[in-house]
């Protein structure tokens, strides 16, 4: 492995109703987060006391020729600016990897079901962090309208 290289196992995978990659009304979805068996039900311990979670995926089922690298109008949508790849959340990234903050409902052994993770079924997990009010934004947050719009109907 070189310098330009990043080596990462999966920690588990998710069970979604959703299985086609569509861009809105995630707000209601439940999925489970099932955590691969190399890891002892302890591994998740305390995580129960938090409400919400970051989960980080990889998008594996991201068609290769929809990569994107350089700027283009979100959802293909030419009332939106062109802005860059690394300006919008698309999932045709080059790294495919996904970051997500959804509500945890509940733990049962080993899964986790959460509500509004914006993930299809059978995507792989690479990492669980609870989430830490404290790691939130620190003074305003600004964003251009264009992504007000984008995200209208995003988690209804």
């Amino acid at each position: 492995m070189n310098h330009n290289e990043f080596f990462a196992e999966y920690i588990g995978h998710i069970s979604s109703p959703r299985k086609d990659m569509e861009d809105d009304n995630w707000g209601n979805v439940v999925s489970i987060i099932k955590l691969d068996s190399r890891f002892p039900v302890s591994s998740l311990k305390g995580l129960e006391e938090f409400s919400h979670l970051d989960i980080v995926f990889h998008m594996n089922q991201v068609d290769k020729s929809k990569i994107v690298t350089q700027d283009r109008h979100p959802r293909n949508n030419p009332e939106w600016p062109s802005v860059g790849i690394f300006s919008q959340r698309a999932k045709g990234r080059p790294n495919a990897i996904g970051v997500s903050r959804c509500e945890l409902l509940e733990i049962n052994q080993s899964e986790i079901k959460v509500k509004s993770l914006d993930a299809i079924d059978k995507t792989p997990i690479l990492d669980i962090k609870p989430y830490v009010k404290e790691f939130g934004p620190i003074g305003e947050v600004r964003q251009p309208k264009w992504i007000d719009e984008l995200m209208e109907d995003y988690y209804k």
